[in-house]
């Protein structure tokens, strides 16, 4: 089975090379108009002189059901290590950044943990049942970010308005069941009907039996969770508008652990419970009309993330043996003014974008034997200019200042160009820096804690050049090379005595365990190749590979030349659609396989992760009355792998289910 998986690999991605297919960049067939918000601002495609990527509407609904995590996978540079069943840590990698290097934002709200150690967001509990579209930003891209966006920014919309805007009431509710026991069912109810003001509101709800979490073991972890997700938006008079949201998710994870007498990863009781709070609120004003685009328009937005998490232990007793909670909130406000009124293809000559935020962050920690609490505050200005000078140039440059209360401050600048050669072809280059601040944990102060108030926050500078062929409708192909070196990396180091040069904290006698440190450099390069071709009016084609390499560069560092940990070297993936016209109409079939070079799990390059391929099978049917059978298969030859040493993955997984949409 494994070398007719590996064969059909192999043919899928030379099809694709030899007919390039569409996937989930640039909007998708037709979108002639399209906007994205990934960059930070509302941008024209074919004036977005970065590398990113859409997963749009239709690409949700061939996907039918799961975790977000299983479809950015599919896309260019993006890797995933999970650690065993559905709702455990899972961590994406772009273009081989650490996992926390990447930014989450949903509906415009950053969405990190300030409770954990690096403050990074757990892809673990963010479902796409109540998902309207994705969008990728790979590179870093801190001017109208700032901290964490060094590898990438994944963009999340919870629920859009109706497109067609026609005042009417729609929705979708989806049920599936399947393998383990799974039990998915979630649904959407929007409605224009009120006029100046649109509503959305959906929810959803997940149980699985799962697997075991540690490789070894035989009890499977099971994982549950409940969502909850509201959107607003009311035009008052002609040129003020309000746009709310909000989402709630509870979420419980059974863990395995270290149990006594042998202290090995194996089978435990310990599970954790997870809830998550973002919301956010917006007034934006535009002199000229709510509906005009371009000259000027402003905005003011509140959001917060709030993240609670207690792990329990019943060996232990009723209460939590670990309790985390993290918050962030972010003012800002946000002008953008162009010289003329168009935001289209015909885009302005000059346009002027510019913020200004105040970020207020906290997180507390406590187990059984000590706690640790902490508080800080980011001041932020930053302007970006966009410019076409003729009708086939475009370029960008910004720069950016975060003032931090313990820090102080990091500075920024972006720059790109984007030039077409006639109606086929575009060059594009781009140099952008990006930044992550020390988190609270790993700042603190405390005695007894293992922070470090003497860090620096990590740098670094992202250098890409790329060249794109093709319309966009029928077929492209596109390639973009790109390095990243990155300076001021923070890791955990000892505090012994000795000859080595150490923190100046480790001489307090405060850190017995050891502390962080600004020890580490590094630089990440490669190649990525994206096409697609629409082969006829039924089928359509999509592939990507990427060929990435993340090396140690710390000078003096017996691990310099090693490759960082979990990062394959080579990625690939390519899916065939079938949607057939006529009597089958409405009918969707595709297949999609993913592969995953070797890599290692320790920066040591001692414990090696064996490469790995693949493929899912989904298919749906429609009935009467907006009605919809579907059904898939994943891991459809049952493949053997590991993302994360000693940590199970699932093997073949069938789902079957209906949908309604209205």
């Amino acid at each position: 089975m494994k070398n007719f998986a590996c064969r059909t690999t192999l043919s899928l991605l030379a099809l694709a090379a030899a007919s390039p297919a569409l996937a989930e960049e640039a909007g998708g067939a037709g979108d002639d108009d399209y906007s994205i918000t990934v960059i930070g601002v509302p941008l024209d495609e074919e004036r977005t002189n970065a590398s990113w990527s859409l997963i749009d509407s239709a690409d949700l609904k061939r996907a039918q059901n799961g975790s977000a995590a299983d479809l950015l996978v599919r896309l260019p540079g993006v890797s995933l290590s999970q650690n065993g069943t559905l709702g455990s840590v899972t961590n994406l990698r772009i273009r081989g950044a650490e996992a926390e290097q990447t930014l989450v934002v949903i509906d415009g709200v950053r969405v990190g943990d300030p409770s954990s150690p690096a403050g990074g967001f757990d892809f673990a509990n963010l479902m796409i049942g109540g998902i309207d579209r994705i969008e990728l930003l790979r590179g870093a891209n801190s001017l109208a970010w700032g901290s964490q966006a060094i590898g990438g920014v994944v963009s999340v919309t919870t629920a859009l308005p109706d497109p067609d805007g026609d005042d009417r009431t729609s929705g979708r509710i989806a049920a599936e069941y399947g393998a383990r026991d799974t039990v998915r069912l979630n649904g959407q109810l929007r409605t224009t009907a009120l006029g100046a003001s649109q509503f959305a509101i959906g929810g959803g709800y997940v149980r699985t039996d799962g697997i075991s979490s540690a490789a070894a073991g035989t009890e499977r972890d099971a994982y549950r969770q409940y969502s909850l997700h509201v959107a607003n938006r009311t035009e008052i008079g002609s040129t003020l508008a309000v746009r709310a949201f909000g989402l709630f998710a509870d979420s419980r994870v059974d863990l395995d652990g270290f149990p006594p007498p042998a202290f090995t990863f194996a089978d435990t009781d310990e599970y954790q419970d997870t809830q998550e709070h973002y919301a956010a609120l917006t007034l934006e004003h535009r002199p000229a009309g709510n509906d005009a685009a371009g000259h000027f328009a402003h905005k003011l937005q509140y959001g917060f993330a709030d993240i609670n998490r207690d792990n329990f232990d019943p060996a232990s007793g009723d209460a939590p043996t670990f309790s985390a909670r993290g918050r962030s909130e972010r003012l800002s406000y946000g002008l953008d003014w162009s010289a003329a009124g168009s935001l289209g293809r015909d885009a302005d000559q000059l346009r002027l974008v510019a913020g200004v935020e105040r970020e207020w962050t906290r997180a507390l920690t406590a187990d059984a034997f000590s706690s640790d609490a902490g508080r800080t505050a980011t001041t932020s200005v930053w302007g970006m200019l966009l410019a076409q000078p003729t009708a086939t140039l475009s370029l960008t440059a910004g720069v950016r200042h975060d003032d931090h209360r313990q820090f102080g401050g990091a500075t920024t600048f972006a720059v790109d160009a984007g030039q077409r050669l006639g109606d086929l072809v575009t060059l594009r280059a781009s140099y952008r820096e990006g930044f992550k601040a020390p988190t609270l944990f790993q700042l603190s102060p405390s005695a007894g804690a293992f922070g470090n108030p003497d860090l620096l926050p990590e740098e670094a500078r992202a250098y890409e050049v790329g060249v794109r062929f093709g319309d966009a409708r029928q077929w492209f192909f596109d390639v973009a090379l790109f390095r990243r070196d990155s300076r001021n990396l923070i890791d955990f180091v000892s505090c012994p005595p000795g000859p080595d040069p150490l923190p100046a904290i480790c001489a307090t006698g405060n850190r017995p365990f050891g502390t962080y440190d600004n020890i580490n450099r590094a630089r990440g390069e490669g190649v990525e190749v994206e096409a697609g071709v629409q082969l006829n009016d039924a089928f359509r084609l999509g592939a990507n590979t990427s060929l990435i390499s993340v090396k140690d560069r710390t000078p003096g560092s017996p691990l310099a030349g090693n490759r960082l940990a979990r990062r394959p070297r080579h990625l690939a993936n390519a899916e065939l659609a079938w949607t057939p016209a006529g009597a089958l109409q409405g009918t969707d079939v595709s297949v999609a396989v993913r592969y995953a070079g070797a890599s290692f799990d320790d920066r040591a390059n001692q414990v090696r992760l064996g490469d790995y391929v693949l493929v899912d099978l989904r298919a749906s049917y429609p009935l009467a009355g907006g009605i919809e059978l579907f059904g898939r298969v994943e891991n459809l030859f049952d493949a053997d792998y590991r993302t994360v040493a000693g940590y199970g993955t699932a093997g073949r997984s069938a789902y079957a289910g209906a949908r309604w949409a209205f």
